[in-house]
């Protein structure tokens, strides 16, 4: 190859190394290979930077240096120019090292007494670093290409050679009034008017198919149906076949040109059928001429004279003050001053415009007169005010939005501040707001929100400020309170206001709100950190229950880091496969068979070990991720009756628990029938097990999914029977095979007399309308005893077996029950 040089002739090459000997072999050696070679040596970090001023072509360094490390040295290289090659040279150099070298950035690594690898990767490296920096030259003039085509003020199109256009760039979208999206694939004769007929357009084509270029001036239409001038060139792009591919059309609108000498002529029948306010002016302000639209707007009759009239005359006092000290002195010293101000009409009153004031020079660059164009810009503010009101305001209540909150939250705070008073933002999260839209419908949501908003705004202070947040969520603050205690008075009066209750389409609601309150300046002096606040401590009244109120506390704020720390945690768990199932065997004691187990979620936390399901299961829920967590413990109960039936047991049913986020989510059916499907398990075989409290949220809803997986053969199971709130009316409806008496009442059997009234009495209701019952939770003899004499005959618990890996469990089945 071509020996790769500086304009100076020479190799320019970057040695680290502590070993000057070691430094002068690898320099002799390439240039015993035919290279002229000016390097340097250096060995620490300072003699590096220092040396970097230098361009050199290639680095080659030692791995291991007392003092500095060769990493370091690439690392210092890598941030100077990340193009240089780096080539390691080192004796001690292993195959990790290697790696770790080629992975932090490094080209090559050779072994010192092997120099015979050291050109050709030189070479190599030197040929690569060019390619790249050739490249990425190439890349920057397609894209400087690209800026130009797309920023030109002459419109660019490109056609095929079906003559269907393929690309329009904006300044053809602003001159045609189309969209790329309206023009692309469409034939080009969208772009030419009607009397540019047929045969026209056959000339045309006939120039430019033969390979020439067609110059000429056309009559475009616009999408508004209005028309413009333009200066046209088509030329044909050639393959390397020579073949026609593509045409590409430029255009420049030079509509103005052709017309300006008969806009000179028509220019002051122009100027007196506008509707805008023209006018000139000598260099002083004195006006010389003035539109009838101008003489009408100041009540100036058209042979009135003008000598006497100044341009301040136009406006209000303070404005034609700032006119003469600033605005005039600016047109005369720049050439022009565009801007948006009022001026006065005759009756009185003012009209917004927008002005356009420019100076106008004669040969000598001397101020010959001024001019100015005014334009009522009256209906723009209104809907500017309008384009406001909607983006500070929310849509369905009219209530201030976030937008607006944020913005006049300061200036509270701070008149707030100046009188030594507090204010509180109080975020309030309408309780069951969702059983309204799922049971009458999102209109007659929306009707109540706009009622709760009335009476919100109605119940306040003028000075209070009353927002919308999101569906169900609102936001208040009060000013100027005293002490903090009259932040409980404005709630407490927004509770009187909701005492009775609301109608909505013959329905009657009472309305109740979970409350956080943060106060300023006390818990902070940012609106941010406070809505934050607020927003924490109403989340903690709303785990307390309906209608409940907390004030924000510092710890809150520390626990809602570990939540959120929490749930970045679980996302990993899911992502990285740290979740794991344990199974309990289920035991008929009438024959000591097993005939069933229930799937626990278990964590395998990297650095805790073994996490508990109490510790996570609820903020599962609370971030939702127990939505694809619980579809993939659904689908390990597959998995596991894969093993099982490979076993022999293949009736072995298997109960998996479903959270009341899975049950009221509307794919949750789907998903149950898509891992059955995947994994071809039979349907009796997989239980679903909800509590009475997911039952109780929305029986008739609840009855709809129930029936619809007892159709699909899925046997269902009421978990924790006993701590719920379940009607016995409800109980009888649904569709259900099994009851589960909670662990709390089997614990004190021989203990409390009323647990074990409560556990007779479920199994008695169980047995009367059909159901089996499991006992949960058995560890002793005497709790056994006791279910078997009461006619509980299933029994989970850890007198048979605590619950246990795949492997332990497939084991335990095997061996059978003692």
């Amino acid at each position: 190859m071509d020996k790769q040089t500086t304009p100076s002739g020479k190799l320019q090459i970057l040695v680290v190394e502590d070993v000057a000997d070691d430094a002068i072999i690898m320099i002799d050696y390439l240039e015993d290979s035919g290279y002229q070679i000016h390097w340097q040596r250096v060995c620490s970090a300072a003699e590096l930077n220092q040396a970097l001023n230098h361009p050199w072509q290639i680095v080659l360094s030692d791995f291991t240096m007392p003092g500095f490390g060769g990493l370091q040295a690439l690392n210092i290289i890598r941030k100077h120019d990340p193009d240089i090659p780096f080539i390691f040279v080192s004796g001690s150099m292993g195959e990790d090292h290697a790696v770790e070298a080629i992975k932090s950035g490094a080209q090559d690594f050779i072994i010192k007494g092997q120099l015979r690898r050291l050109l050709p990767a030189i070479e190599r490296e030197l040929r690569e670093v060019e390619f790249k920096r050739a490249q990425r030259h190439t890349q920057q003039l397609v894209k400087q290409l690209h800026m130009a085509v797309e920023q030109t003020a002459d419109s660019v199109m490109i056609i095929n050679a079906e003559k269907k256009i393929e690309y329009v760039n904006p300044a053809c979208e602003q001159q045609s009034g189309y969209s790329q999206y309206e023009l692309l694939g469409q034939p080009d004769t969208v772009v030419f008017t009607d009397n540019q007929h047929r045969q026209f357009h056959q000339q045309i084509w006939s120039t430019v198919e033969q390979g020439e270029t067609y110059i000429g001036t056309l009559l475009h239409p616009r999408k508004d149906g209005s028309h413009f001038y333009q200066e046209r060139i088509i030329t044909p792009l050639k393959n390397d076949d020579g073949i026609i591919t593509h045409y590409i059309a430029t255009g420049r609108d030079i509509t103005q040109r052709l017309k300006a000498e008969e806009a000179r002529n028509q220019l002051a029948t122009i100027l007196e059928a506008s509707p805008d306010f023209v006018t000139m002016m000598s260099p002083q302000g004195r006006l010389t001429y003035l539109n009838s639209s101008g003489r009408e707007l100041i009540g100036i009759g058209l042979k009135d004279e003008l000598k006497d009239k100044h341009i301040t005359d136009l406006f209000p006092r303070p404005i034609a003050q700032t006119l003469i000290s600033k605005t005039l002195t600016i047109v005369n010293k720049y050439g022009a001053w565009t801007g948006e101000t009022t001026m006065m009409n005759s009756n009185g009153s003012n009209t917004p415009v927008s002005i356009v004031m420019l100076s106008h020079q004669d040969k000598n660059g001397d101020v010959q007169y001024m001019s100015m164009i005014a334009r009522d810009i009256s209906e723009r503010k209104h809907f500017e005010e309008e384009i406001h009101y909607h983006n500070t305001h929310d849509s369905l209540t009219g209530l201030p939005n976030r937008i607006l909150l944020l913005n006049q939250a300061p200036a509270i705070f701070n008149k707030s501040q100046n009188l030594g008073k507090s204010v509180a933002v109080f975020s309030l999260n309408l309780n069951n707001f969702k059983r309204v839209n799922d049971n009458l419908g999102h209109a007659n949501g929306d009707d109540l929100l706009q009622q709760i908003a009335n009476k919100l705004s109605h119940c306040l202070w003028p000075n209070d400020i009353v927002a919308r947040q999101s569906g169900d969520e609102f936001t208040i603050l009060a000013s100027e309170l005293k002490e903090a205690e009259d932040a409980l008075k404005i709630l407490k009066k927004i509770q009187l206001t909701f005492k009775h209750p609301m109608r909505i389409d013959a329905h009657e609601f009472y309305i109740t709100f979970s409350t956080g309150i943060a106060l300023y300046p006390n818990d902070g002096d940012k609106i941010e950190g406070l809505l934050r606040d607020a927003d924490t401590a109403m989340h903690q009244a709303k785990k307390a229950g309906n209608s409940q109120y907390r004030f924000y506390e510092a710890q809150m704020n520390a626990r809602s880091h570990e939540i959120l720390k929490l749930e970045a945690d679980l996302q990993r768990a899911l992502d990285n496969g740290e979740f794991l199932i344990h199974y309990q065997p289920q035991v008929d004691i009438k024959n000591n068979n097993v005939i069933g187990v229930e799937a626990l979620l278990r964590w395998q936390h990297p650095q805790r070990g073994l996490v508990s399901p109490a510790e996570f299961i609820e903020w599962l829920e609370t971030s939702r991720l127990i939505i694809p967590v619980g579809e993939w413990v659904i689908q390990q109960a597959c998995v596991l009756h894969q093993q099982l039936c490979k076993l022999g047991f293949s009736d072995l049913r298997i109960s998996v628990n479903v959270s009341a986020l899975q049950f009221a989510e509307n794919e949750f059916l789907q998903r149950v029938q898509n891992a059955l499907k995947s994994f071809n398990m039979p349907t009796n075989v997989l239980e679903l097990e909800i509590t009475e409290n997911i039952v109780m949220q929305d029986p008739n809803s609840t009855t709809e999914l129930l029936i619809a997986l007892k159709e699909l053969g899925v046997r269902i199971a009421i978990d924790d029977f006993g701590t719920g709130y379940s009607s016995m009316t409800y109980l009888k409806k649904f569709p259900v095979d099994i009851l589960k008496i909670d662990q709390t009442f089997i614990r004190d059997l021989d203990k409390i007399s009323n647990d074990a009234a409560i556990v007779e009495a479920s199994i008695y209701l169980a047995e009367k309308i059909g159901l089996e019952t499991i006992a949960e939770g058995v560890e002793t003899l005497g709790q056994l005893a006791f279910l078997q004499k009461t006619g509980c005959h299933i029994i989970q618990g850890y007198y048979f077996s605590k619950p246990l890996p795949e492997k332990d469990l497939l084991a335990f089945i095997t061996k059978g029950v003692n």
